[in-house]
Parts: structure tokens; C-alpha cells; sequence
């Protein structure tokens, strides 16, 4: 367990009865439920107020509800379920897009592959936080409204707290908004049922309300804590968050005045998009980004570059600077981390999520598909890699060639998983092979501690600085095109990562294919292709998360010799409704909030 977890835990302790009945008040599943005050709730503020230790209890459930997750079900039945039951067949998301697929056919993931969202079940398929978000919002909005109250807390403190408020309301609220576009504002605690019925705010007020309280928890927040609060927000977290948010905004999503399709009412289009299209919203995003790169350093945040691991050998592939970067816990590139998980087996949270089954786990795992694998350019040149549509006998020679974040990502036949499985095999007939549609599996995420029954905290990064080098190369690119800035930025990703430079002499056409190809790579599986194909809008792209996902069948010809044949896994269906979610039915029958396009 985390030091943070455990000191929660025991403060926790002293006032669980009061905490638990405050949050029992607002844990029904009506949007007005979880804003509305509760019958009997100043009686648990009161005490909750009456002292800093009390306190801190009741700023550990920002983090309890409002940290987001790259793994799903982010314990749905005590925190996402409004009736506690738990939603724990969500998969990854990783498993809707090119990047992956399931290996079972349950995952929610399967749904947005097959189209068959609707706003009857979003509330499962949107990743089980829907309820968890508004919770911390409602927490928020309390402890802003009462922490200057708490006698034994001085200055410093107050300031802080209403800083990590700002961040996780924030937080909670771009969630929102890159599920749904415009949503509620909601910036207090309200009395009464009347006072909840907020109606959808425009996108560009929801922005402009997420970016404030950005700046305000920068403003309020420190720059670091002592490693027992490892875990909470700080300043450059805060900016971090800015820097995503701008980033979105700026994208042709939502930085357009002709929404990917127009809601009923044309004027309800301000909830959907900007109404506009003004390229120094990529300014904005990249001045945010760049702020993030400049702050870095005196937070002691930096990239992992050890020269000798840029290219690691199979046996010590752990070592990778890419690898450290995603698995070792708080690594230097860490911006932010969720620390709210106790250490657990490949049969607990998060791993039977994430740990294959041919290796000796009992739920769903992800394997890689031939259209990420695709992405990966030669480590030599930088050029794409030849992947014969007939297939070929030159498997292991082409997997060599390969960007060394590969071997480091992807768990392919012949490749290291850890100390219990040294070798994969994923041929026909091999110990792994089950399952394994694309012909490798996702070793991303997957510490080497977990081999041989071995119990591991999870590293559950929500930033790491190697993102804001690639938001400011983007970005920096559609404003003005490939400056030397942009290209340093993805060069610093490239050379950490033992790759070339970039080529010169790019179009700003080129630049952006290069950009959104990196992002890809470096970014796998933690959550951003999903998001990402759509704030682009490319989601309906052959290959993307519509058409053909391919796999490699593969065939042991020799003990070193394996042939492949690509062929299709899954014909995907996307709808361009899609590009955003719906609101849940239950939430618009209530006549509060105007449905997204596509969904009425």
C-alpha cells in the first residue's frame, strides 16, 4: 500500500461513520442526487471542518473519487455504481481503437467496435466514472466553500487544499468534456432539486471554467510535497492539466464552426463546438505545453535518457528508458500519479485486467494488433517497416529492425514477458498462443515483479513529461508549421527513445503525420489513441476504429525461423455520432440536458 494510501486509511479510521454517512447521501445514481445536499449533512461537515486531520480525511476522497485511470473499472462498485453494483466488464479502451483487441468478447470495448452505443448503456461503456466524476465535483465544491473554517490550519494549508479542490474539480470536468463537449457547470453545492437543474454550458464557457481553475490551483498548489503525499497535486500538475485541456481545444473536435454533425437545433451547436475555427487556439496549446517544459526542471521532473538504455538488449529490456519511464515507480518523468492502489497480484486490480491468460491470469488482456505494430518505423533510418500482405518467412529479422520502444511495448513471439515466461510464444501450437489474435500481446503495463505470483503496486501515471514535448510539437506545427522548436521537441522523444531525428525539410502536412505517428508509439496504451483519433477527427479512417484490424497468423518453420500471414481479426463499425458520447438517457429524460447529435 502507498504511504498515501495508508495514511488515508488511517485517518480514515477515526471518522469513517461520519464520512460514510455524508457520502451515503450522495450516492444515488440522479444527477440532482449527487449535487443536492443531504438530510443531515452539516452535522458530518461540521466535524469534518472541526479539525486539519479531519480534514485531510475529507481531501483524500478528491483523490478516492476524482483521480482518473488508465485501467478500467477504477474500483466501479464502491466508487462509479450508484447501487454498488459493479460494472467490471469495461476492458480497455485501447481495445476499441487500432491498438489492440480484446481477448475476450465481453469487454464494453466490444460495444464501440460493433456500434452499438447508445445512451442506455453509456454510463458502463463510458468507462464506469460518470458517477465518481460528479461525486468529486460535489467534494470539490465543499471543501472551497469551508476549509477557511478549520481552526487548526493555517495559511499554507488552506491554500493548498483549495488548490488540490481546483485541480481534481478541473480534472473531473475535462473528463467530461472530451466524453460529452459542454456540460453542467457546476461551481457550488446546491440546496435544492431546482438549484441542480443546470442545463449544458458552451463549450467554450466549460473550457474557459476548466482553465481557471487551472490557474487558480497553479496559483494555490506547491511545487512539491514530501514523499509521504507523493500522489497529490502540485503546480505542475495543475499546468499539465491546462496544457491537455488547450490542446483539445484547439483540435478540429471542437476548434471548427461546423461540428462533425449539427445538432437539431443549429443553435445548440455552441455545446459541441466553438462556433469558429481560430488557429491561435493552437498558440494557446502550445504556449501551455512549452509552460509545462519550463516548469519541469525546478519540480525535479525530466526525461529518463540513459544513453545505454535507448537500446536495450532482450535480456535487459527492463532497463529501457522507455520501459523505466512507464513502469518503475515514481520515476523521474512522473508528473502526477494515481496512489491511491495497494500492491496486488496478477489476479488483483489492475492486473487480471491486463495479465494474459495464457500466462497464468484468469480474466482479458489486450493483444496488439498488425495495424499498431504498423506504426513502428526501422530503428537504422526511420522508415516504415515492410510488411508483405502475403506474409513472408523473415518475422524475427523484421521484428529486430524495429524502434527499440517496441520490444519495450509489445510482448511478440520470441520476446522477453518476464522472469517466469523468458521467451513468448505466440506461433501456432506455442504455450502462448491462445487467444493472442494479433500474434503478440501487450506487455505495457505489466511490471517484471508480477512474475512467479509476485504482488505489485501499480504505476498509475495521469502525466509524464514526455507527453507535453509531443503537445507542443502539435501544436506548435498547426500554428505555424514545423518550426526547429517543434522539431527539438519530437527529436528529444526520438533520441531518449534510440531513433533518428526526424527527417528535415518536412511540410507542415508531413510534420503532422510524423507528430501523430510518435504519439502513437510513445503514448501507447495509456489511454490517449482513443481520444486522440477523435479530437482529430480520423476515428471513421479505414483502420482506425472502423474496417479491417489485423492480425499475423504465425507458423514456426525452424527454431529461429517463423513465417507470418497477415489476415483480419474483426470488421469494426464506427457511426459519427461516435466522435462524442451520449448523455445517459435517464440524465436527458429529465429535461435538463440537450442530447449530443446523432444520439436524440
Amino acid at each position: 500500500m502507498s504511504i498515501f494510501k495508508a495514511r488515508f486509511m488511517k485517518n480514515f479510521i477515526k471518522i469513517s461513520v461520519l464520512i460514510s454517512i455524508f457520502l451515503a447521501g450522495v450516492s444515488c445514481s440522479k444527477l440532482e442526487d449527487f449535487l443536492d445536499k443531504a438530510p443531515g449533512v452539516d452535522v458530518t461537515e461540521d466535524n469534518i471542518f472541526t479539525s486539519r486531520q479531519n480534514a485531510e480525511s475529507y481531501v483524500s476522497t478528491l483523490y478516492q473519487y476524482g483521480m482518473v485511470s488508465i485501467f478500467p473499472n477504477r474500483d466501479a462498485a464502491v466508487i462509479s455504481s450508484p447501487t454498488g453494483a459493479s460494472s467490471s466488464l469495461a476492458g480497455t479502451l485501447s481495445g476499441a481503437t487500432d491498438e489492440s483487441e480484446n481477448e475476450a468478447n465481453f469487454p464494453f470495448a466490444q460495444q464501440w467496435n460493433s456500434a452499438s452505443i447508445i445512451p442506455g448503456n453509456i454510463i458502463g461503456n463510458e468507462d464506469s466514472k460518470y458517477h465518481g466524476r460528479w461525486k468529486a465535483i460535489r467534494n470539490a465544491n465543499i471543501l472551497l466553500e469551508r476549509i477557511d473554517e478549520v481552526p487548526d490550519a493555517d495559511d499554507t494549508y488552506k491554500a493548498q487544499v483549495k488548490g488540490e479542490a481546483q485541480f481534481i474539480r478541473a480534472l473531473s470536468n475535462f473528463e467530461t468534456l472530451k466524453r460529452y463537449g459542454g456540460f453542467p457547470i457546476v461551481n457550488k453545492r446546491f440546496v435544492t432539486v431546482e438549484e441542480a437543474k443546470v442545463p449544458r454550458a458552451s463549450l467554450e464557457e466549460c473550457i474557459n471554467f476548466i482553465i481557471k481553475d487551472c490557474d487558480d490551483a497553479v496559483a494555490n498548489l506547491p511545487a512539491s510535497y514530501p514523499p509521504t503525499l507523493r500522489g497529490r497535486a502540485t503546480k505542475l500538475a495543475a499546468l499539465a492539466l491546462k496544457s491537455r485541456t488547450l490542446l483539445y481545444a484547439a483540435s478540429p473536435l471542437f476548434n471548427t464552426g461546423t461540428p462533425f454533425i449539427s445538432m437539431a437545433n443549429a443553435a445548440d451547436n455552441k455545446l459541441i463546438c466553438y462556433g469558429n475555427a481560430d488557429n491561435n487556439r493552437w498558440k494557446l496549446a502550445a504556449d501551455a505545453a512549452r509552460a509545462v517544459l519550463d516548469a519541469a526542471p525546478a519540480a525535479g521532473v525530466a526525461l529518463i535518457d540513459v544513453p545505454a538504455n535507448r537500446d536495450p538488449a532482450i535480456a535487459t529490456v527492463a532497463q529501457g528508458n522507455y520501459r523505466v519511464a512507464w513502469e518503475r515507480q515514481d520515476n523521474a518523468e512522473i508528473i502526477i500519479a494515481d496512489k491511491t492502489y495497494p500492491a496486488s497480484s496478477r489476479f488483483g486490480f489492475p492486473w487480471y485486467h491486463l495479465y494474459p491468460v495464457p500466462m497464468g491470469s484468469f480474466w482479458v488482456s489486450n493483444t496488439a494488433t498488425l495495424n499498431f505494430v504498423r506504426k513502428y518505423e526501422k530503428k537504422a533510418d526511420g522508415l516504415p517497416q515492410t510488411w508483405n500482405p502475403e506474409g513472408g518467412d523473415d518475422l524475427v529479422a523484421k521484428y529486430n529492425e524495429l524502434d527499440p520502444r517496441f520490444k519495450q511495448t509489445v510482448g511478440y513471439n520470441g520476446a522477453r514477458f518476464n522472469a517466469e515466461h523468458p521467451i513468448i510464444e505466440t506461433f501456432a501450437g506455442g504455450k502462448h498462443e491462445k487467444n493472442c489474435f494479433g500474434g503478440a500481446w501487450v506487455v505495457k503495463h505489466i511490471p517484471e515483479g508480477l512474475a512467479n505470483g509476485g504482488s505489485v503496486v501499480p504505476s498509475i501515471a495521469l502525466y509524464r513529461l514526455n507527453e507535453f514535448y509531443l503537445n507542443y510539437a502539435e501544436a506548435i506545427n498547426e500554428f505555424q508549421g514545423p518550426t526547429p522548436e517543434a522539431y527539438a521537441a519530437v527529436n528529444t522523444i526520438r533520441t531518449r527513445s534510440g531513433m533518428p531525428d526526424l527527417p528535415p525539410g518536412l511540410s507542415k502536412d508531413e510534420f503532422r503525420i510524423r507528430v501523430r505517428n510518435e504519439r502513437d508509439i510513445e503514448l501507447a496504451f495509456e489511454d490517449h489513441r482513443f481520444w486522440d483519433i477523435r479530437r482529430w477527427l480520423i476515428a471513421e479512417e479505414e483502420g482506425v476504429m472502423k474496417g479491417a484490424i489485423q492480425g499475423i497468423k504465425i507458423t514456426k518453420l525452424t527454431a529461429t525461423t517463423f513465417r507470418y500471414v497477415p489476415y483480419v481479426i474483426e470488421t469494426r463499425s464506427f457511426n459519427k455520432q461516435m466522435y462524442l458520447h451520449p448523455f445517459d438517457l435517464t440524465e436527458v429524460l429529465k429535461g435538463n440536458l440537450i442530447q449530443n447529435p446523432g444520439w436524440e
